[in-house]
């Protein structure tokens, strides 16, 4: 279904006012990814600040991660009425709400609240936005803006994590939640801008959330990302303790690896979303096999700042083509995906894996140290290409 303007401007314009308006939805994905994961390179900060231990503090990863899980599937239900256009814009706010209650938090139950607060507006936003790039273009070009959508996913995760100690360490890492308030304002306004009006296009009850779920296609492709996710963030959780440990890097040095993952992350989504559409199921397994070699030599490379910058720009290479790669293969596997009851599912199983991996790894960190967390989540790794290998079929060779 597509959507067009209440005025009636000429094709070209139309057209161009279309993708701003999939670019504006993008920016949001950016900022919503960037805002999850800000706190990843804040934990040394935090924990000393408020007086918690480092796998304490991960639960700021953990707490967004299990509210967005079911705001991603209660939200749409709860907002079926609502135009989806003021909802988008209404969950940005939320964004930009939690990251300053964040800033001004006088202990570590408030920072919970705040960061439970940023997950009704990431599993809000994800369930709508993952379907609505197919609403604001033409049908023929709906995988392209839905991909431009997810890219804004796979930028904002790998840059989110390096903003953190950035920021933190020139301003302090209440300043670091302050600056990413303010940048959160931009997506809103892009957004009342250029986003035409949005009314439901389909009825969303309990019973239709389970509608990927009856797809064995769909179960196989969300249950190795269940694995896929779990293990990064596992292991990518703590890479900055274990950065300050292990390779005895400074602060300024922590920064400056971090950013090696975030440029290699971002070139592996553009290069993923190059090579999916005429190699799906090989790009795919070599996603997963290099995610999982990463993991796994992180704790014995790392050790040296070379073996680092090596390590963390092959991972983040692997990791930038991680969402746009998985949501490839599960709407071209199970198409019934693409639609907004199925997006719920699929957001559902990504935040709930990040709520485990960061739990999961905490609680290693705790018991043991960070290396012992890469090792776990390379585990999982592993465990994702081999269920991807054992069912290739599932892949599709191509996503045209």
């Amino acid at each position: 279904m597509s959507v067009t303007l209440n005025t009636a401007p000429p094709a070209a314009a139309a057209s161009r006012r279309a993708w701003l308006a999939v670019l504006s939805v993008a920016v949001g994905s950016f900022n919503l990814v960037t805002n999850e994961f800000l706190p990843v390179g804040l934990l040394s900060d935090v924990h000393r600040d408020l007086h918690v231990s480092e796998g304490t503090a991960g639960t700021m990863i953990t707490a967004p991660g299990i509210v967005a899980a079911i705001s991603a599937l209660a939200l749409p239900i709860l907002l079926q009425r609502v135009n989806r256009r003021g909802a988008l814009i209404t969950l940005s706010l939320v964004f930009v709400l939690a990251d300053v209650l964040a800033g001004l938090a006088p202990n570590y139950p408030v920072m919970l609240m705040a960061r439970a607060l940023l997950g009704i507006g990431i599993g809000g936003f994800w369930a709508v936005a993952v379907g609505i790039g197919t609403r604001l273009v033409p049908e023929e070009l709906g995988q392209r803006a839905t991909s431009i959508i997810f890219s804004g996913i796979s930028i904002g995760t790998v840059v989110g994590v390096p903003a953190g100690p950035m920021l933190g360490h020139h301003f302090g890492w209440r300043a670091a939640f302050f600056v990413v308030a303010g940048l959160g304002l931009i997506p809103t306004i892009l957004q009342t801008l250029l986003l035409p009006s949005l009314p439901v296009s389909e009825a969303i009850t309990v019973r239709s959330l389970g509608t990927l779920l009856r797809s064995r296609n769909a179960r196989i492709t969300l249950t190795a990302t269940f694995l896929t996710i779990t293990s990064q963030f596992a292991a990518y959780t703590y890479v900055a303790p274990f950065l300050e440990r292990e390779t005895g890097a400074s602060p300024t040095l922590i920064s400056t690896l971090l950013l090696v993952f975030a440029a290699a992350g971002i070139a592996g989504n553009f290069a993923a979303a190059t090579t999916l559409g005429r190699a799906l199921r090989p790009t795919v397994l070599a996603v997963l096999a290099l995610l999982a070699a990463s993991e796994l030599l992180m704790p014995g490379l790392g050790a040296r700042s070379a073996g680092a910058f090596t390590v963390l720009a092959v991972w983040g290479l692997a990791y930038g083509a991680v969402p746009v790669a998985l949501q490839t293969w599960l709407f071209k596997a199970s198409p019934e995906a693409a639609s907004e009851n199925g997006s719920g599912t699929f957001v559902a199983t990504f935040q709930t894996s990040i709520a485990i991996g960061s739990l999961f790894g905490g609680l290693i960190v705790n018991a043991s140290a960070p290396p012992a967390a890469m090792y776990a989540g390379g585990a999982l790794a592993i465990a994702a290409t081999l269920l991807a290998v054992v069912f290739a079929r599932v892949v599709p060779t191509n996503a045209q």
